[in-house]
């Protein structure tokens, strides 16, 4: 009896302290849904000068990672982007391509007709290294975030856009 009693104040303890950790708990840095996005930094590769994701922080951003050799993600990118002009949604979407030469990144979006502004080729220095980060090796994803860069959504597209931009 005497040992329950300081077992049921350890419990109550614990219970207490895990419920305060995790109201005052801040989200990690990840790639799911609930996760804070990893920044994207790329250099050289707009006229504007370099682009850093971070920047975009306070507005919603569609990030969409695709290359003109995979017809899905390419399909996708299209759809995408403009399902956002034509339904005319506040968000930001940056398209990241990773074909293997930017002129054929280039001619694609010039083909595509789809606005140029975040539209961005990532050079092979930086290839890898993202390829691996956001486990892009079977297939390329698209993320919907939040003002504050939290993944609200993960594998977005132009069917399902509008369902995700009702919930933020």
């Amino acid at each position: 009896m005497k040992y329950l009693k300081y077992f049921l104040i350890a419990y109550v303890a614990f219970i207490g302290f895990s419920s305060s950790m995790s109201k005052n708990t801040k989200p990690s840095e990840g790639i799911y849904p609930g996760d804070i996005f990893p920044d994207i930094e790329l250099s050289g590769n707009r006229s504007e000068g370099d682009f850093k994701l971070s920047d975009l922080r306070g507005k919603k951003v569609l990030v969409n990672l695709w290359a003109a050799y995979d017809a899905r993600s390419h399909r996708d990118n299209v759809l995408l982007a403009n399902t956002i002009r034509n339904k005319d949604y506040n968000i930001a979407m940056v398209s990241l391509s990773f074909d293997q030469s930017k002129s054929v990144f280039e001619k694609t979006v010039a083909m595509d007709n789809v606005a140029a502004s975040y539209q961005l080729w990532v050079d092979q220095k930086h290839q890898d290294k993202l390829l691996s980060r956001y486990k892009l090796r079977n297939g390329f994803r698209s993320y919907l975030l939040d003002e504050q860069g939290k993944i609200i959504a993960m594998d977005v597209s132009a069917d399902n856009l509008s369902h995700f931009m009702n919930k933020i």
